[in-house]
């Protein structure tokens, strides 16, 4: 089987340095709570998956083309290996906020020293 990429809207991007981080979040109904004895009675209402990149010492041009792609908070479709399901697959995300460090900005060699962001899935699990 050939080696899969993480893509943006079906685009190969730079890699992450060491994978994607992952996590999850469950949102509960609001009448959620814990009685006085610590017991929890709450009722599930869905799960979302979130994925974090990082990258280090990109070319200003291809952190360019990636922030087109997740600033703004609009949905993009996300190449990616989820552990919930066990599979590579592609799902709908979106970033709500992100962080990068401006490295040289020498002529011709501009580079960011480091990109970071989390994408939260849109649909549930």
């Amino acid at each position: 089987m050939a080696q899969e990429y993480i893509k943006l809207n079906g685009t190969l991007i730079a890699q992450p340095d060491e994978g994607l981080g992952y996590d999850f979040e469950t949102t509960y109904t609001e009448d959620s709570t814990r009685v006085q004895s610590g017991t929890l009675h709450a009722s599930a209402m869905f799960t979302v998956e979130s994925l974090s990149y990082k990258a280090s010492w990109l070319p200003a041009a291809e952190v360019s083309r990636i922030l087109q792609i997740v600033d703004r908070g609009r949905p993009f479709t996300l190449h990616y290996y989820s552990l919930h399901y066990g599979r590579w697959r592609d799902g709908r995300f979106y970033v709500g906020k992100g962080s990068l460090s401006i490295g040289r900005l020498n002529a011709e060699e501009e580079t960011v020293d480091e990109l970071s962001f989390n994408m939260i899935g849109v649909d549930p699990l």
